[in-house]
């Protein structure tokens, strides 16, 4: 017979309470139970069921079970007691949000317990440098080139009681172009420069405006994040950080009424040369 018992108030490590479900089996030897009960004594009552009582304490939980044989004059005990450690010390780690995670060891075993974005309170991404190609001017009909500067690195602090590294990825690039349309790429894109393209052409993150204005350009990183204690495995984090970046003021114009800061006699490579 299996029973399952919930100890209170057992709090395991990284600040985490877990409640302990664990099923413990008690019952005699088949041969026993053979000889001293039959369908019949369970039905009259003079066989009963094993019972089982629990109590928690630092190690664990410690569980005596009793059972009655017909013809007895009480209880005699059955199997004997001890701790009951908590899920993670053996076997397959708890799994949440597709992802097993596991903090450090503590008297031996590991304890496992969940780590959420909401932890990260010692731990923020740098935010992306927005830019754009022509800076502060588009054309109307033409591409203009949106960008951003996203830099990475390991940061260290301390994680739910323990010092962690933490790493950010940037995953997710959301513009708002200020003409009523946005879009959501896989990248950040790069300068015209750095991608050999030519000026005014078609990138992954650029986009045309239709008709002449002012414009506000706005952009927001999504950042993935992994923590890892010592030199443990890195462990990812379900959910992303939305960071937003510096906003971009421009006027679209037609071609034909483009300021430049100089004419191309003196820069061959300026815009519309």
């Amino acid at each position: 017979m299996s029973i399952s018992v919930s100890p209170k108030g057992l709090v395991l490590y990284s600040l985490v309470a877990f409640t302990v479900m664990t099923a413990i089996t008690f019952a005699p030897s088949s041969a026993a139970m053979s000889a001293a009960c039959s369908a019949g004594n369970y039905r009259d009552g003079s066989c009963s069921p094993p019972s089982v009582s629990g109590s928690a304490n630092d190690e664990g939980v410690d569980l005596v079970g009793t059972v009655t044989y017909p013809g007895s004059s009480g209880t005699r005990p059955q199997s004997g007691s001890g701790p009951i450690r908590a899920p993670g010390v053996v076997g397959t780690p708890p799994v949440r949000d597709g992802y097993t995670v596991t903090s450090p060891v503590r008297d031996g075993y590991t304890i496992t317990s969940p780590v959420r974005l909401e932890d990260l309170v010692n731990f923020r991404p740098t935010s992306g440098v927005h830019r754009m190609e022509p800076d502060g001017w588009m054309v109307v009909g033409l591409d203009t080139n949106f960008y951003a500067l996203v830099t990475g690195g390991v940061q260290t602090g301390e994680l739910l009681g323990q010092l962690a590294a933490v790493r950010f990825d940037a995953t997710r690039f959301r513009w708002d172009y200020g003409d009523g349309t946005s879009a959501t790429r896989a990248t950040g894109g790069g300068s015209w420069a750095s991608q050999n393209i030519a000026e005014f052409d078609p990138t992954a993150t650029s986009h045309v405006y239709r008709l002449a204005g002012t414009y506000s350009i706005g952009l927001t990183i999504e950042f993935a994040a992994e923590y890892r204690f010592a030199d443990g495995p890195w462990t990812p984090i379900a959910g992303t950080i939305p960071v937003t970046s510096n906003r971009l003021t421009a006027t679209a114009g037609d071609a034909k009424t483009v300021l430049v800061n100089r004419d191309c006699l003196e820069d061959s490579a300026g815009p519309g040369c």
